[in-house]
């Protein structure tokens, strides 16, 4: 399941209370998933930056030139979908405590 397809169903007010834990594990595995590509991605910036043909370009123009190329994209959309997932996260949580109690 893709993270768009999850978002639509944890808007589902009805969910009950088996359903909410289901997507909230789904959105952690997830989650853990992104950050472990986004971690890869920064590896992979790092080395650019430190590349010696980009020793003469400033780190404002290097960072420039990163998000240029796909990983720099990736990484930007991945630190979005991350900061949204952990928001789901949460909110999941705390419906679950809400159907509890």
């Amino acid at each position: 399941m893709t993270l768009l397809e999850l978002i639509t169903k944890v808007k589902d007010e009805t969910l009950s209370r088996e359903d909410l834990e289901k997507y909230r594990d789904q959105l952690s595995n997830l989650f853990s998933s992104m950050q472990l590509e986004m971690a890869t991605l920064e590896k992979g910036e790092a080395r650019f930056m430190a590349e010696p043909r980009m020793s003469g370009d400033s780190v404002a123009q290097r960072k420039v030139a990163w998000k240029g190329l796909p990983s720099g994209q990736r990484l930007i959309e991945l630190k979005r979908y991350a900061l949204a997932t952990k928001e789901m996260i949460n909110s999941l949580k705390s419906r679950i405590y809400d159907k509890i109690y």
